[in-house]
């Protein structure tokens, strides 16, 4: 730096000193901060913190020890008006001198020692001191904490009354144990225990403020606590109330509640129902309803009443409320529940893109019809048709598009069918069976057309709100390969296990999935999901069909070959919130699949294929792999796939904004088959050649976050190739951003819709 730059930076930090007390009174001082002074053996860190967050205002910004936003508000005068480049200066960039004149400082005080007396200093001292150097001041305010209480002895209600009995009862499920710190919120939260626990067994109208604490502080930084109830608490919190009357609003709408309310309604078994329009039916109140007439009020039926009416996703609003009966010779609650139906029909549009620098361009198109009450019992259903196709858009034509189209019904109803039992006493979620029925058309004009007709018959069912389970007792799928072309006969010609795996073939099985997901807890820094899955198929269907001879494919339903495999697969996701806007997602993938039997491979619809806008982002779906095998061919008729699947994915996510997120990510993996195939070498994994055969890749995102619907850009790039000689797999010493011929063969654009995991 030369003398003219010292010189200008010098001119600089003097004019900012002069101005930044342009707008201080002539009486007043600018107020830097205050700190916490105290001895670090009586009270720590985090504390200190605390206290620190009660000293107010809040010093000016700065940036390099500038208050850079005082120096806006100070480089306009007030202005006249409450817009303009005036106004977006002063109140919106700029912001108004810290006075010391703002200072509450025996306000503060008092706040902090009330703090500390919550944290278990019960004879705290505060005082301040107001440092003055020139036109600006700071406040240092000294703590004499003394010495911070534990809990000697925990004391309940020694008598015989019921609620002595009860406290006495509740002791050992306690949060507050011998030795712990007195604190308050602990305490209140302990109040509230109590007092729920006390409405578990039918004290519907006693609170947590009829039950007090009383100290006894005469020992040394210990104290004795003692439970004790109000000398005056209402009669209704002294009375056990049982369950009387349940009304049902099975229509209810503000709007119309005075309306609605008047109603007399009809009874149905053991409920009234006031329903004009007769929306719901009764057996479906008795599945979701658990509360019953003459029961015991308790805290948890009204929670898991509200909870699996809430579950059925046919509400948009419950509520239930309780009133006395008058001049009943026994406590008796009656019940009413408000039910708000969802919106009954509704529609819904997606679409989906991805593009790439060699002139592929694809998109997804999806109208769904969904029905939320269909017969009457909550039943869900919904009918969705999905179109899309990709292709070659401008230079020289390497391959013919490929075009989709998928139309899948789903219904589910929530009871076991047939009427299977299984225990949901406290479960909020209600056991649903599913029937899916699809059919599936897919095209590439210059290779061949696949048609395919799924069905699925079975269950799901949660338990909370982290664990679901998916059994498809019957699951079928009947694929059919037709209109292939010569230029596809002769790739099958010389890849056997494509050849096998494009054979018409039945699929007849059975499907479990196993998901744990705890990311709903949005105060914790990590939580993570598992979805572990296994798929089978002709295990039971293959003992009663008898093969035509004692080849693969012999055993054969309606003429079609029967398949016999069976496939796992795993997905661990894991979130880190290192900061309120900074998440670090992680996901790891594993599956292998064994064909056996009457198959000599997977079916094509059954292996596993890597690439793509949810995959590994700067490879193309099923063009990477197996394993180092490559050909040029391979990049455009997007056929590959394998027996092994190994993939990770590594995302740091940044809010800008509410809705717009950055990403950087990171995706490595790789397919393979498990046996050496003599057309595609290279491609198993007997050789041990995992990790020498990974892909890797990695990119930049934006994404555009409303809550309902998220749009993401994730733009990537090829940092490893396996299919490239040993030691020259890595290519991050290849990367040109200027070179158009290698941002063609190398920069991926994946458009789509939601997060990639």
């Amino acid at each position: 730096m030369d003398k003219w730059h010292i010189v200008l930076v010098m001119a600089f930090v003097m004019l900012s000193s002069c101005s930044v007390y342009k707008t201080v009174p002539a009486e007043d001082f600018l107020f830097t901060g205050g700190k916490v002074m105290a001895d670090t053996g009586k009270l720590n860190k985090d504390i200190r913190t605390d206290l620190e967050k009660f000293i107010k205002p809040p010093p000016n910004s700065k940036l390099l020890g500038i208050p850079f936003k005082l120096l806006f508000y100070n480089s306009v005068k007030e202005p006249t008006k409450s817009k303009g480049y005036a106004y977006n200066v002063r109140n919106k960039w700029g912001q108004a001198p810290a006075l010391l004149s703002e200072v509450k400082t025996k306000s503060i005080e008092k706040r902090m020692e009330d703090e500390l007396f919550n944290k278990g200093y019960l004879r705290p001292e505060v005082h301040n001191k107001v440092i003055k150097k020139g036109r600006k001041a700071r406040v240092e305010f000294g703590v004499s904490p003394g010495d911070r209480y534990t809990i000697r002895e925990i004391h309940y209600p020694a008598d015989s009354s019921v609620f002595g009995k009860l406290l006495q009862a509740t002791a050992k499920e306690s949060l507050l144990h011998t030795g712990d710190y007195f604190d308050l919120k602990q305490f209140s939260a302990e109040r509230e225990r109590m007092s729920k626990e006390l409405k578990e067994k039918g004290y519907y109208y006693f609170e947590p403020d009829y039950l007090l604490y009383r100290v006894d502080s005469l020992h040394q930084a210990k104290a004795d606590l003692y439970v004790t109830l109000k000398d005056m608490i209402p009669a209704e919190a002294k009375k056990v109330w049982h369950i009387g009357g349940i009304t049902i609003y099975g229509n209810y709408t503000l709007e119309r509640d005075s309306l609605i309310m008047q109603d007399s309604g009809r009874q149905e078994k053991q409920f009234t129902i006031i329903d004009r329009r007769n929306n719901y039916r009764t057996s479906l109140y008795e599945r979701a309803i658990p509360i019953r007439q003459g029961q015991l009020y308790a805290t948890s039926m009204h929670s898991l009443t509200i909870e699996r009416l809430m579950n059925l996703n046919t509400y948009r609003f419950v509520k239930m409320a309780f009133t006395p009966v008058p001049d009943s010779i026994t406590p008796i609650l009656n019940t009413r529940i408000f039910l708000s139906p969802a919106k009954k029909q509704t529609m819904r549009f997606e679409i989906s893109g991805n593009t790439k620098s060699n002139n592929y361009v694809g998109s997804e198109i999806s109208v769904t019809y969904k029905n939320v009450n269909l017969n009457r019992g909550a039943e869900i259903f919904d009918f969705k048709i999905t179109g899309g196709f990709d292709v070659q858009v401008g230079g020289q034509q390497a391959s013919e598009n490929a075009y989709s189209l998928t139309a899948e019904m789903n219904l589910y109803v929530p009871q076991l069918i047939p009427g299977l039992r299984i225990n949901t006493m406290n479960n909020p979620y209600l056991p649903r069976t599913v029937i899916t029925p699809a059919i599936e058309y897919f095209q590439k004009t210059d290779l061949y057309t696949m048609r395919s007709i799924r069905f699925s018959y079975g269950y799901i069912w949660k338990r909370g709100k982290s664990i679901e389970q998916n059994l498809k007792l019957l699951h079928i799928n009947g694929v059919d390969p037709i209109n292939t072309t010569p230029k596809f006969d002769s790739m099958m010609a010389t890849d056997a296990s494509l050849k096998a795996a494009f054979e018409k073939q039945i699929i007849i099985g059975t499907r479990y999935l196993f998901q744990y997901n705890n990311t709903y807890r949005a105060k914790s820094r990590f939580n993570y999901a598992f979805d572990g899955g296994i798929n089978t198929s002709g295990n039971i269907a293959g003992l009663f069909v008898q093969p035509k001879g004692d080849t693969a494919g012999s055993k054969q339903v309606f003429n079609v070959p029967l398949s016999q495999f069976i496939r796992f697969q795993a997905d661990l996701r894991g979130y880190w919130r290192f900061a309120p806007k900074l998440t670090w997602a992680n996901r790891i993938i594993g599956g292998v699949g064994f064909a056996y039997g009457n198959s000599s491979n997977m079916p094509y619809s059954e292996q596993f294929f890597i690439g793509g806008s949810s995959s590994l982002r700067a490879f193309r779906a099923r063009t990477l792999g197996p394993g180092s095998y490559h050909t040029e061919e391979s990049v455009y008729n997007a056929n590959e796939s394998g027996d092994i699947k190994m993939e990770f994915n590594s995302e740091l996510r940044y809010n800008m904004s509410r809705f717009v997120k950055l990403a950087v990510f990171v995706d490595a993996g790789n397919i393979w088959y498990r046996k050496e195939v003599p057309d595609k070498p290279g491609a198993s994994l007997e050789r041990g050649e995992l990790f020498k055969e990974t892909a890797v890749g990695t990119g930049l995102g934006l994404r555009f976050d409303a809550s309902v619907l998220v749009v993401r850009f994730d733009l990537a790039m090829p940092l490893r190739k396996p299919w490239y000689p040993e030691g020259e797999r890595w290519v991050i010493n290849q990367v040109n951003f200027g070179d158009s011929d290698w941002r063609k063969e190398n920069l991926v654009l994946n458009i789509g819709i939601g997060y990639p995991f």
